[in-house]
């Protein structure tokens, strides 16, 4: 333990020079720039490109995978451990206080976006395996540290890279909090899909589908004006200005709603009350404060992964069409199959016909034994570099790529005490020091995975 402390301090100045390289990479999914070389744009490219670059500059063994992920192996034996991260990030949005492309430091804190989600845990377990190598450490276990490029939006590139290559026989993925997350919650997609009369309607709210928006923009409403700003809706405030509505809310990740003010609920009361049609009135049934459980429709059930979410995180009108999408995470014992199912048969047996539904399965449900070998000595290296023992292994409602790996967990890379935040929101932000407390953990458990589980 006190080599890896000790060794670790040494790759401060590295670190650093590294993120701030990657996160310039702004590598969020581009379908402008998508082409057969390009499967997720030109910014996810060139940051799988970087990456790739890293590992040889540093004399590893690299492999891209069709510029879906890219790999740096080291060590020795027919057996993999996997450790699986990704380079591409959400959409900056708005309300930054600094440029989200480029790396701020103040003090501890490292400001950036991509710094925490998860360019940073990349970087730190890339130094990890570096430091292993540098100490001359062996290995019984070949290790591959994996970034992928669709991560935020898709799981395209894990999925292509298991097609190609075999599994681990165990890993992690650092995409999330320490000390274990030992199971996560399945993801899906639904779509809302109406024709509406009102053809010169715009409403315009989100960008990923993973992540709850700060504002919603409402033009052209008839026959209302300033008197309808005073209103409130499920906490949210209102603009107006010049007949245009904005649903102020405060953005977030979709798998922590209750951290975040949905302006995309606040619309679809303020439309329920101001607009009265039968699409209003629907949608604001189907979609409220009250069914974020999806308990209207029995689906409030509950795993060992918690309760399913359902989330909307985007809405559009344009045209007289009107899309509204919902992140779902759901438990292990609720299928996407059902959800629909129950989605249906609600609105068909309260006379709700104006919609269409339609439901993508996006990852599996992930739960392995808070027990197990692997859950057990992770947890033990993280307790004795960190003197944490108020934070136990736990679920999550967040969805990582431990759901698409064998036998493996999320493992870090944010620290339970605040030093990390505002994921999928402005000012991204994490904590230096925590990162290289965090180099001496991961380097730690790749030994402990490789030489003895």
């Amino acid at each position: 333990m006190e080599l890896f402390k000790e060794e670790s301090k040494k790759y401060e100045k590295e670190f650093l020079k590294l993120l701030k390289e990657w996160v310039s990479i702004p590598s969020f999914y581009d379908d402008k720039t998508v082409s057969e070389d390009m499967p997720f744009g030109k910014g996810v490219y060139d940051a799988l490109n970087w990456f790739e670059n890293l590992g040889r500059e540093n004399n590893f063994k690299v492999k891209n995978i069709d510029n879906h992920a890219v790999q740096i192996e080291y060590g020795d034996g027919k057996e993999f451990v996997d450790i699986f991260g990704h380079c591409d990030v959400v959409n900056p949005g708005e309300g930054w206080d600094s440029e989200p492309f480029k790396l701020n430091i103040i003090g501890d804190k490292l400001v950036a976006r991509g710094v925490s989600d998860n360019k940073g845990p990349m970087i730190v377990n890339f130094l990890a395996l570096k430091m292993i190598k540098n100490l001359n450490i062996d290995l019984k276990r070949k290790v591959r540290l994996i970034a992928g490029g669709n991560e935020e939006s898709g799981f395209r590139c894990i999925k292509h890279y298991y097609s190609k290559e075999p599994y681990g026989i165990c890993g992690f993925t650092p995409d999330a909090k320490f000390p274990v997350l030992n199971g996560e919650k399945g993801g899906a997609t639904i779509k809302l899909i109406s024709e509406i009369e009102d053809k010169s309607l715009y409403i315009s709210g989100g960008i990923e589908f993973n992540t709850i928006p700060d504002k919603v923009y409402i033009k052209n409403m008839k026959n209302l004006g300033k008197d309808n700003i005073c209103c409130d809706f499920n906490n949210t405030s209102i603009s107006y200005n010049n007949g245009d509505y904005v649903i102020h809310g405060k953005g977030g990740h979709s798998s922590k709603p209750e951290k975040a003010i949905n302006p995309i609920l606040g619309a679809i009361k303020f439309l329920s009350e101001n607009i009265d049609e039968d699409w209003t009135k629907s949608l604001d049934k189907l979609i409220n404060q009250d069914n974020t459980d999806g308990r209207l429709f029995g689906l409030d059930i509950e795993g060992k992964c918690g309760i399913l979410s359902m989330v909307p995180t985007i809405i559009n009108i344009i045209d007289g069409k009107l899309e509204l999408i919902l992140s779902v995470r759901y438990p292990e014992v609720l299928t996407v199959e059902e959800i629909i199912k129950k989605f249906n048969l609600y609105m068909k047996t309260n006379n709700i016909n104006k919609f269409e539904i339609i439901g993508e399965n996006l990852k599996q449900a992930n739960y392995i034994d808070r027990n197990s070998k692997i859950v057990k000595t992770l947890h033990d290296i993280y307790i004795k570099y960190s003197g944490d023992l108020k934070n136990d292994v736990r679920v999550t409602s967040a969805g990582s790529y431990a759901s698409e790996m064998n036998n493996s967990v999320i493992f870090g890379c944010e620290f339970p005490d605040g030093s990390f935040g505002n994921i999928h929101s402005a000012n991204e932000f994490a904590s230096l020091d925590r990162f290289i407390t965090s180099i001496a953990i991961y380097a730690e458990a790749i030994v402990e995975l490789c030489n003895n589980i």
